[in-house]
């Protein structure tokens, strides 16, 4: 007996993997330490509650376009001290670059 075959519009749809990147998280007194010392503090929202509701905005569009986040804490000294051993000035791009190898060393070490 010959097999019938759905036609592709029925057939499920293959799983995609979720994708996943870090996000800065500060405390509040992180987020007024690091943006005082930043490059580019008119990148910043203009208070800190401000950035939270923007963060979890982003968020929350992320995970609809099927990114997953994850919160990396920053911590002000630690930062700074990466920027200095990279030859980086504080700025969003340092700050990405900074969190992403972080989350990249949580990975392995959970591997």
């Amino acid at each position: 007996m010959a097999k019938h075959k759905l036609p592709p519009w029925l057939l499920p749809k293959p799983q995609r993997r979720a994708v996943k990147v870090g996000v800065t998280w500060y405390t509040e007194d992180q987020w007024r330490l690091i943006r005082a010392a930043s490059t580019d503090a008119e990148r910043f929202e203009e208070t800190y509650a401000e950035w939270v509701a923007m963060l979890e905005e982003s968020t929350k569009n992320m995970l609809a376009a099927g990114i997953v986040t994850e919160r990396i804490p920053v911590i002000a000294s630690e930062l700074l001290a990466w920027c200095l051993a990279h030859g980086k000035e504080n700025n969003a791009a340092a700050r990405s670059q900074c969190v992403s190898e972080q989350l990249s060393r949580r990975h392995e070490r959970d591997a």
